[in-house]
């Protein structure tokens, strides 16, 4: 992932490359003097990044203010103090994992993470983790607030999903009834169609696209983002369960920036393990002596989209980028979240 940090004193500084020497794993992004703050934050909203700022949250608050828009867009924004003992995410908890990233960034410090968020605090279900965890996207925003009051208050909550979605966890957590998919009053519907709502509070939508994406070394974001857009016959953002490639891409920077835009994983697999994916490719044998593989994007696609997947659209080429789709079956893995607390591999 990529994560952009900010720090405004000496001890500050010395902190964040504290953190950076602990945790090599994300493309650290560190604010220098060449952009103005409120620029570089201008940028990191627009490009939906991660923000960690080293120092009061005050200052933090102050700072975000003109740029926060959209709960479910926000860029993530945390704030540590220079001594690593606390962090506390202010923005984007759930949507943008906020509160996820600052039990990570706690683990890996030591640290004590300060979660205020109602749901967390309670242990209680949260619904929009749970569509972000399960790849589905949240239709009516409005309810989010509604199912969780409801849940707070210690109401019952009745859950139909469609017939054609495999819950392969069938604990459900406290508060949560499963009932009829054909029941047309329910307080949460989760379904393959976004106009199947029959007086629901909170409608879910599946995301069932996989996009296998190769690139040169060094493509910019937004010719990516652009690239994908025009390409895919659906709103990518919108559609997207998870984007695929090949684990020498695990440092391109546009990639991540791609995936964490459009707030969804990014998978790698190694030439051995596309290698194996069974089916008919667009092979090439440039891609073959330069990945170890014939075709990335077509196998990347497959892949991630699991046993049940199947290739909906073929390589797409542009300009050292390349493009395949593949229709996943949509499966509810977990209803709550799961080793939040673990540093991510």
């Amino acid at each position: 992932m990529i994560i952009r940090i900010c720090a405004f004193t000496d001890q500050g500084r010395k902190m964040a490359d504290n953190l950076i020497a602990k945790w090599e794993e994300p493309i650290w992004q560190m604010r220098t003097e060449e952009l103005a703050l409120e620029q570089w934050i201008g940028e990191s909203f627009r490009k939906r990044l991660p923000i960690l700022f080293i120092g009061a949250c005050g200052i933090a608050v102050r700072m975000i203010a003109p740029f926060i828009k959209d709960k479910l867009t926000d860029s993530p924004v945390l704030v540590m103090d220079e001594n690593g003992s606390f962090v506390i995410p202010i923005l984007s908890g759930h949507a943008g994992g906020a509160n996820r990233l600052a039990r990570q960034l706690s683990v890996i410090l030591g640290a004590e993470p300060v979660i205020t968020t109602a749901t967390d605090v309670e242990g209680s279900f949260a619904v929009d983790v749970f569509a972000r965890d399960n790849g589905f996207r949240i239709q009516n925003r409005d309810g989010i607030k509604k199912i969780s009051a409801k849940l707070l208050r210690g109401e019952q909550i009745t859950v139909a999903v469609d017939r054609e979605i495999l819950i392969l966890d069938k604990a459900l957590p406290e508060g949560l009834e499963l009932v009829s998919d054909e029941e047309e009053n329910v307080d949460l519907r989760i379904s393959l169609k976004t106009n199947d709502a029959k007086g629901q509070t909170l409608l879910l939508v599946a995301k069932e696209y996989v996009l296998g994406v190769g690139c040169k070394r060094g493509k910019d974001f937004e010719e990516l983002l652009d690239f994908v857009r025009r390409s895919c016959p659906f709103d990518p953002e919108m559609e997207t369960y998870v984007i695929s490639s090949i684990d020498l891409k695990k440092r391109e920077t546009g990639l991540w920036n791609l995936a964490q835009y459009c707030h969804v994983p990014l998978a790698f697999y190694s030439a051995e393990e596309l290698e194996k994916v069974e089916g008919s490719f667009t092979e090439s044998e440039f891609v073959k002596k330069v990945a170890g593989v014939s075709n990335v994007c077509e196998r990347a696609a497959l892949l991630a989209a699991g046993r049940e997947g199947v290739l909906i659209r073929e390589k797409t080429a542009e300009n050292g980028m390349t493009l395949a789709i593949a229709r996943k079956r949509v499966v509810i893995t977990s209803w709550m979240e799961q080793d939040s607390a673990k540093m991510p591999k």
